[in-house]
């Protein structure tokens, strides 16, 4: 086995290491993340679920109201419309306004309780952008390990020509084997053709390029 070949295998060995490494840990730091993403929004909508419920039994309470309200009103137009009792008429007229007001105090206040429940961080939207700022994060550690994986598999390439390659070239190059190939025509202009024959079949021409 060449010593390329064993600095491939240890490289590879190294690089599958590294990314079951990363794996581990991104896999690791995402399940952190999803925990505490659950437990953030449970304690969220728990915050606001009482408030909530108390808030729509306020609602209910409201529109029956309302509705008996109305249906009184009704009853004692009816009766003015029949009997002619202003009286009672301007009772009720009196009545139904003073339960509007009651009524309307009493929205208000569910508006403003649940707004401010609402208003209380964190917010759903808080939790996500928090959690997308620490993903962030936790992507620039992971880039940084699979960055020493691209690298641990680039260092099996050596871009500079082997040592034996070199001697080679140098050989061909400096040992007259132009001479020998120009044979017994040693005319200037013959050996210099040998010479470029040479290197154009041993590719040194495109390397200089």
């Amino acid at each position: 086995m060449g010593r390329y070949e064993r600095a491939a295998k240890t490289s590879l060995k190294e690089a599958t290491a590294l990314a079951s490494g990363i794996i581990t840990t991104v896999r690791h730091d995402l399940r952190r993340e999803e925990v505490r993403l659950e437990e953030e929004m449970r304690e969220r909508v728990e915050s606001i679920q009482s408030i909530l419920n108390e808030v729509a039994s306020i609602q209910d309470a409201i529109i029956a109201g309302s509705s008996e309200v109305k249906r009184e009103l009704e009853k004692a137009k009816k009766k003015l419309v029949k009997y002619g009792d202003r009286e009672l008429m301007v009772t009720q007229i009196i009545g139904a306004a003073n339960r509007l007001g009651e009524l309307r105090t009493l929205h208000l206040d569910a508006v403003l309780r649940i707004q401010g429940a609402l208003a209380r961080p964190p917010s759903a939207v808080d939790i996500i952008e928090r959690m997308t700022k620490d993903l962030l994060k936790l992507s620039g550690s992971w880039e940084a390990s699979a960055r020493e994986i691209d690298e641990s598999i680039a260092d099996v390439v050596d871009a500079n020509a082997p040592i034996e390659m070199i001697e080679l070239q140098r050989e061909l190059t400096n040992n007259g084997y132009d001479l020998i190939l120009a044979g017994d025509d040693r005319d200037p202009e013959n050996i210099e053709k040998c010479r470029a024959k040479i290197r154009e079949l041993s590719g040194e021409e495109i390397s200089e390029d």
